[in-house]
C-alpha cells in the first residue's frame, strides 16, 4: 500500500525504473530513529535522481501505522512509502541478513541485487554506487 505526505502524487512509477534502491525498515527497534536515518538515503538519492534512472522504494514493516504517520509528518519526508503490513517482504526474501546495516540495496534492471548497504553512511561504499551507477547507465 503506496503513501505520501505534502503535495506530491503517489510515485509508483519509480518501480518501474532501470535501477532500484531498496530500502526494508523492519518492525524491531526504535521506529522513529529508523524513519530519522531515512532522511541521508532520501538526500542522496535526490542528489543523483537527475543523473540516473533511479527509483528508490522504502518498504517498511510498522507495527503501529499512526505512530509511523505523525514521525513522517514531524520529519517533513515527502518520498512514497509502501508499507508492508504482513510481513510478506521478509517472507519473500528468508535470506534478509539480520543485520539492519545490510537492509539497502541496489537492483539492476532485472530487480537481480548488485549491491547491499547503505551508500548514505559510508562515503566508499556511496563511490562504489555511484561508480556502478555509470557503468550500468552507458
Amino acid at each position: 500500500m503506496p503513501i505520501n505526505y505534502g503535495n506530491q502524487a503517489k510515485d509508483t512509477a519509480l518501480l518501474k525504473q532501470p535501477l532500484k534502491i531498496i530500502v526494508y525498515i523492519n518492525r524491531d527497534g526504535c521506529e522513529a530513529c529508523k524513519l530519522q536515518a531515512l532522511v541521508p538515503v532520501y538526500i542522496f538519492t535526490l542528489q543523483n535522481k537527475n543523473l540516473y534512472k533511479l527509483g528508490v522504494i522504502i518498504i517498511l514493516n510498522t507495527p503501529d501505522i499512526v505512530a509511523t504517520e505523525t514521525t513522517l509528518k514531524q520529519i517533513r519526508f515527502r518520498q512514497t512509502i509502501f508499507y508492508d503490513l504482513d510481513g510478506s517482504f521478509e517472507r519473500s526474501n528468508p535470506n534478509l541478513p539480520k543485520d539492519e546495516r545490510f537492509h539497502t540495496f541496489l537492483l539492476d534492471k532485472n530487480n537481480k541485487v548488485i549491491l547491499v548497504g547503505n551508500p548514505s553512511l559510508n562515503i566508499r561504499l556511496k563511490k562504489l554506487y555511484i561508480r556502478t551507477f555509470n557503468k550500468l547507465n552507458k
